[in-house]
């Protein structure tokens, strides 16, 4: 265990402090070389969905370093690789700095520097012609990162078709939490947990709140002596580290979840209390739905042993408090509905909801108790989709613009190749905008492509999901210059010494979305102008935390941007029942066993998936997965791309035995949709029946670094890339099939069928 924490340390960098974060700890530091003090702005991360508090280090005007925020609650001074790699992110000598505008044909790669005005023009004048002749349903904005101010705008225009990727990833999910509690995610109270039962997540390498959850689960095993269990059709990072694991059929979990469930009913360990006050179903209906599925049914279905099954069903039930958790691996399936309700209700039928060490509901500013509706989300008025272009061209068969924020369809939807074609034909699409760092493989068919401001260089809040129950507030404030060279000039903040710092690099004319829509607001004027009175990012911050602070707004934000975040001290043990130490249970939402909506499956059951059932002897199931070195802002960086620079093929070391293949061979991956050709990794980590590639490979834009290519730039590493030779992996979005759940309606994207062919 020792040995498998300090490797995660090395993956991840830091978990921070071994105890609680400490209150206003010193985020003061110095130059390791020339010993000057470095200027500390706290702010927030956004190279994932964790929204960890760090903090930006300069040197005069250099970005010198990034480390985790020690005061802050959630990630407690950890910080990850994508974390650190920010520095690459806003420092790139490959970054979109400027307008471009398409010349030639769409796809042709050739572009025209235009200035902000044309592009302010072009778009705002097309928004208005949809608002004025009723076709405002043909504006599609594809959100690759929520933003607050994109919402409103948005929410102005009354715009009936998002693509939110967010909401995307984690649709099946959602679906199955929100149809039994009324909220789309929990916050799993892991750090709490004596029995932890991870089915297909991987906390230690990719969450949605990484850090802050992998820290406490480390410290739950260590402090604690919680036991992990994994199920996973791979040895993830998390599933090495586990006390146990088991590679899993894919797609099974739900039913060894059942089974699991079945035994405690069986054996009368469950929470009978909560069962019969806090669920819609009584014990025996329970017992009676449960009763089918038996330990030596999963067994056959999943591969794991009944006894273990009714081993690991009695310490969940016994050893608590105890908690069952859930990711893509179980919910990116056809299935992966069911999966989800399978697994939550182990957490159900034990009494998990609103208690120490099993789940929580997210706690929000200014609402205290668990019971009390969240605010009204800006979107609520809209009608959102939520899924990709080919179902919105199905549903509304025009798409007038279609503008991409931080979002790259071109290269991360399964069957990828498709989606390219669909965004390429000016018929499907007459005007594509995308908006984002690099150009990628989406911006290269865009008719205009925006250079979008980093996290490190705007202003912004976000509510972030307190994982100790306290609603917080985190800020996001610039850390470097947006200025280009003449507008630095005209500021009156700007001085003329620091031309003279070596170190001063202006960022070229990149903006922040919020900014971009309150210009384009300004100019559509109306009812859009109306709900966006706010001359830029940093007032609407201001405006906002007034509202929260109230008396001496002016001194709570300058505290707001000294420590980077806000706590809601109006949270406490008088006003939260899951501070206290009972829990009156009437005050927690009834949990709804029996679906409402779910015609297809009323009540959770297993559903086995017959492309599984595999027919010939070079057939598997491919799963794909998340690194912490891949992922968004992390395409081009060097540092990640040093380590982590290639994508192999996993594949069972017996099997690929049995077929001559050897470590490192090439193969040939043939799926539906396309093949690739990729080097084999033979290891005993993986189920027999799956092969499994990491994403975030096989980039065809974005820069030479995310192409694994030398070249002359201003950053003198990049004539220094070794690992130029090995090539850049592969895409597995090339070959994974576009699948739907019919249930949570979200993607199916780990069930595709591909064929292994050993290449001489």
């Amino acid at each position: 265990m020792k040995n498998g924490f300090a490797w995660i340390a090395g993956t991840a960098v830091s978990f921070g402090s071994t105890g609680k974060a400490a209150t206003d700890k010193q985020i003061d530091a110095v130059s390791r070389t020339s010993l000057k003090s470095l200027r500390a702005i706290p702010t927030t991360c956004e190279q994932c969905p964790a929204g960890c508090g760090v903090i930006a280090y300069l040197d005069g005007e250099k970005l010198v370093q990034i480390l985790g925020n020690p005061n802050h609650p959630n990630n407690q001074g950890g910080i990850c690789a994508k974390g650190i790699a920010g520095i690459n992110l806003v420092n790139d000598p490959e970054r979109l700095l400027h307008p471009l505008k398409r010349v030639g044909a769409r796809g042709s790669g050739n572009w025209q520097k235009i200035s902000w005005d044309e592009a302010y023009t072009t778009l705002s004048n097309r928004i208005q012609d949809m608002l004025k002749s009723g076709r405002i349903a043909e504006f599609i904005v594809d959100m690759g990162q929520d933003d607050p101010l994109l919402a409103r705008f948005l929410d102005s225009l009354g715009t009936p078709h998002l693509i939110n990727r967010n909401i995307l990833n984690n649709r099946n999910r959602n679906a199955a939490i929100a149809e039994m509690v009324g909220s789309s995610s929990l916050i799993e109270d892991v750090g709490r947990s004596r029995t932890i039962l991870n089915f297909g997540t991987n906390p230690f390498s990719n969450h949605d709140l990484f850090i802050g959850i992998a820290r406490r689960l480390v410290l739950a095993r260590i402090e604690k002596g919680a036991r992990l269990t994994t199920f996973d059709v791979r040895m993830s990072e998390t599933a090495a580290n586990s006390d146990t694991w088991y590679p899993v059929k894919a797609g099974t979990d739900g039913i060894v979840a059942l089974a699991m469930a079945n035994v405690i009913m069986r054996r009368d360990l469950a929470n009978s209390d909560f069962i019969e006050k806090q669920t819609d179903l009584s014990v025996s209906s329970l017992k009676q739905l449960l009763s089918p599925y038996s330990p030596e049914m999963a067994e056959r279905e999943s591969g794991v042993k009944a006894a273990d099954i009714v081993r690991l069903a009695v310490e969940f039930a016994t050893q608590k408090p105890s908690v069952a958790i859930f990711g893509g691996g179980i919910t990116d399936h056809l299935n992966g509905t069911e999966n989800a309700r399978c697994v939550s209700l182990l957490n159900w039928i034990v009494g998990n909801l609103e208690k120490k060490g099993g789940l929580f509901f997210p706690r929000l500013p200014g609402h205290k108790g668990a019971t009390e509706k969240p605010p009204p989300n800006a979107l609520s008025g809209l009608s959102r989709t939520s899924k990709g272009i080919t179902e919105i061209k199905e549903a509304n068969g025009r798409i007038d613009t279609y503008f991409a924020y931080f979002s790259n369809p071109v290269f991360s939807e399964p069957d990828c190749q498709s989606t390219a074609r669909q965004l390429k034909n000016e018929k499907n699409v007459r005007f594509l905008v995308v908006m984002d760092t690099h150009l990628t493989e989406t911006g290269m068919l865009a008719d205009i492509v925006l250079p979008a401001a980093t996290y490190l260089e705007g202003w912004g809040l976000r509510h972030a999901p307190s994982l100790d129950l306290v609603p917080i507030v985190n800020i996001k404030q610039p850390a470097v210059s947006l200025l280009s060279a003449a507008t630095a000039l005209r500021s009156p903040d700007f001085t003329v010494g620091k031309l003279l710092d070596p170190f001063f690099r202006p960022k070229g004319e990149a903006v922040e979305i919020g900014n971009v829509c309150l210009e384009l607001a300004r100019r559509i004027k109306g009812n859009v102008i109306k709900k966006l009175p706010f001359q830029n990012t940093q007032e609407f911050v201001s405006k906002h935390m007034s509202s929260l602070l109230g008396p001496g707004t002016q001194e709570g934000m300058e505290d707001l941007k000294k420590k980077g975040f806000w706590i809601d001290q109006g949270i406490n043990k008088d006003s939260d029942p899951s501070l206290k130490d009972t829990i009156d249970l009437s005050k927690s939402p009834k949990v709804r066993i029996k679906s409402q909506t779910m015609d297809q499956s009323p009540l959770p059951g297993y559903q086995a998936l017959e492309s599984h059932k595999l027919k010939e002897k070079n057939e598997f199931i491919l799963t794909s997965f998340k690194s912490t070195l891949t992922g968004k802002g992390m395409a081009n960086s060097k540092w990640a791309r040093e380590i982590f620079h290639e994508n192999q093929l996993w594949m069972n070391k017996k099997i690929a035995n049995q077929m001559g293949i050897q470590n490192n061979d090439k193969v040939r991956v043939t799926s539906i949709t396309g093949s690739l050709t990729v080097r084999v990794l033979t290891t005993h980590r993986i189920h027999p029946e799956s092969v499994a590639l990491a994403e975030g490979f096989g980039h065809t834009a974005v820069g030479n670094v995310a192409k694994n290519k030398r070249f002359k730039s201003t950053d003198r590493d990049t004539i220094l890339i070794w690992w130029n030779k090995k090539g850049n992996g592969v895409n597995p979005m090339e070959i994974i099939e576009r699948k739907t759940d019919p249930v949570g309606g979200g993607l199916g994207s780990k069930d595709t069928v591909v064929r292994i062919e050993k290449l001489s």
